[in-house]
């Protein structure tokens, strides 16, 4: 079997974009194409549907089989490549599948937050059979999950027990999509139990984060007025002294020289 991993990113986030290259080459099941789909942004909406879609393309071209989607910020177990087509194996190869439960955790903020969510898999811990037969939707739509969630009949598996495989990073650096990236996220779990929590999922790679939170603008103060929010929710009280966050629908930090110098190209690696 020919397997491809498809990366969509946009330059705006090169030190995500070195430690993703590292957690690739750690996995215990390497893919035959590595296909990162990176060209400079045509406007400043958010194409990662577009992107998702031109590594499928690419991807069947090469002959592939099936692809798996990461994402170039998110984290990935060593084994992470390997489980899922263990089990996409075991479960008949069906054309969407996936993992049946999400783990988000933002750096900044110390806060957690667990989905369970059957028959959907969000689009970081999500594998295609190819052909893809579509219909996709809109270049611009980001939710690209829910669209496959709609449109397919998907299967999921959860993790092994007592182990989490993949947990989507946020942190607000460059173009971002979900409430994840603020402290108005519906989380689970914040401060030092979440931290905990993030710490005993780790292995080497917790001193990346580490040192990327120590780079980034600080949440502690938002974390702890989210505390407040959490505590009184369902108390029809009030809660004092919380600023008005005004969203963008574009958040940029350490901006790249990477993002000037793109071409429109997409970068592939094939395996030796």
């Amino acid at each position: 079997m020919k397997l491809a991993l498809v990366i969509p990113t946009r330059g705006d986030r090169p030190k995500f974009l070195k430690q993703c290259h590292h957690l690739i080459s750690r996995q215990t099941l390497q893919p035959d194409e590595i296909i990162f789909v990176d060209y400079a942004p045509k406007s400043s909406m958010k194409d990662i549907t577009q992107r998702y879609k031109k590594g499928v393309e690419k991807a069947t071209k090469r002959g592939c089989e099936a692809v798996i989607f990461w994402e170039d910020d998110d984290w990935y177990h060593p084994s992470y490549n390997e489980w899922l087509i263990n089990n996409w194996v075991k479960q008949r190869k069906p054309s969407v599948f996936g993992v049946g439960e999400t783990y988000y955790y933002n750096i900044t903020a110390n806060s957690r937050l667990y989905m369970a969510h059957e028959n959907r898999t969000s689009m970081f811990c999500t594998m295609l059979k190819l052909p893809h037969p579509g219909p996709w939707p809109a270049d611009h739509y980001p939710y690209l999950d829910m669209h496959l969630h709609k449109r397919h009949k998907v299967k999921t598996v959860n993790f092994p027990k007592n182990q989490v495989l993949a947990i989507g990073i946020k942190h607000g650096v460059g173009m971002v999509g979900g409430g994840g990236h603020h402290y108005r996220f519906k989380w689970d779990s914040i401060g030092e139990k979440a931290r905990s929590w993030f710490v005993n999922q780790m292995d080497e790679e917790l001193t990346f984060y580490d040192e990327m939170s120590k780079s980034l603008p600080k949440n502690q103060e938002l974390a702890k007025q989210r505390n407040i929010y959490i505590k009184n929710r369902g108390k029809n009280s009030k809660i004092k002294n919380v600023k008005k966050v005004h969203r963008k629908k574009v958040t940029v930090s350490d901006p790249s020289s990477q993002l000037r110098r793109r071409g429109s190209k997409i970068t592939k690696i094939r395996r030796r």
